[in-house]
C-alpha cells in the first residue's frame, strides 16, 4: 500500500525540468486552466474559501504542472525535527492532502489536518492520511486546545492574499512546548507582508526559537522559477 502510494505522490510531485532523461520532450499532459494571478487572487478567508471550492478538482494538476515543490521540502525539515512518537501532527492548510500524505510515507500515522475550502478537504479525506479533518481559517482562534499538538506543519499557506502573520499566534498555542512549527513563507511575503516583522517579534517574547531555515528556493519552478520561498522551523517554548 505505501509502494502505491508512494508512485502516486510521486506522479504528483515530479520535479524533473521540461525534458525526459533521454532528453526527449515529456508529455505533461491535459494543462490547468488556472494560473498564478488565480491562485493568487483572494484577499480574505470567504474569497479563499470559494476560490478553493472551485478549485478543488483541479488544483493537484495544476501545481503539479508548475512544478510545486514546497510539500516536498518541508516534509524533509519536518522529518529532520519530528520523530513519528513524538504526538500528533497539524496540519495547518492542508489542501487536498499532498503534504499530509508525504508525511505518511515518513511514518507519521496521527495527522489532523485544517482548512478554509471543505472541498479540498474532500479531496484530502480520500488520500486516508489523516485522522481527522475539519473546516477552520487561520488568523483567529482555532477549535482546538491548549497543547494539543506534537508539531504544526504548514506549506503554501503564508502567501499573498492567504493567512495573515496573526496566524502563529494560535498555532503556538495549540502546540506544546518543545514542539516544533514547520512553516513556508513566501520569501516577498515574508520582506513586505509583516511575516518577518512578526517573526522576529515571536523570538524577543521567547514564545518560539528559530532552529533552522532553507535557503529561498524556486516555490512554482516551471511557472514562476522567480517566486521564492523559505521553510523555517521553530522550537516551541
Amino acid at each position: 500500500m505505501l509502494e502505491h502510494r508512494w508512485r502516486r505522490v510521486r506522479a504528483k510531485l515530479r520535479v524533473h525540468g521540461r525534458h525526459g532523461l533521454n532528453g526527449t520532450d515529456r508529455d505533461e499532459g491535459p494543462q490547468s486552466s488556472y494560473s498564478l494571478q488565480t491562485a493568487f487572487a483572494a484577499r480574505d478567508g470567504r474569497q479563499a474559501a470559494e476560490l478553493y471550492d472551485s478549485w478543488a478538482e483541479d488544483y493537484e494538476r495544476s501545481v503539479a504542472s508548475w512544478g510545486y515543490t514546497t510539500p516536498a521540502v518541508a516534509s524533509g525539515l519536518f522529518g529532520r525535527y519530528v520523530k513519528p512518537e513524538d504526538g500528533a501532527v497539524l496540519d495547518a492548510g492542508a489542501g487536498t492532502g499532498i503534504t499530509g500524505e508525504i508525511l505518511t510515507l515518513l511514518g507519521y500515522r496521527d495527522i489532523v489536518g485544517i482548512d478554509v475550502s471543505p472541498k479540498m478537504l474532500e479531496l484530502a479525506r480520500r488520500k486516508g492520511a489523516y485522522r481527522d479533518l475539519r473546516q477552520m481559517e487561520l488568523g483567529g482562534r482555532l477549535d482546538f486546545s491548549d497543547d494539543a499538538f506534537g508539531a504544526v506543519v504548514s506549506t503554501g499557506v503564508f502567501a499573498a492574499g492567504h493567512a495573515p502573520p496573526e496566524s502563529f499566534d494560535d498555532l503556538i498555542r495549540v502546540t506544546r512546548p518543545g514542539g516544533y512549527m514547520i512553516l513556508s513563507v513566501r520569501t516577498d511575503v515574508y520582506l513586505e507582508g509583516g511575516f518577518k516583522e512578526k517573526q522576529e517579534a515571536l523570538e524577543r517574547e521567547e514564545r518560539w526559537q528559530l532552529v533552522d531555515v532553507s535557503d529561498p528556493f524556486a516555490h512554482l519552478r516551471f511557472e514562476d522559477p522567480d517566486l521564492k520561498i523559505q521553510v523555517f522551523a521553530y522550537r516551541v517554548l
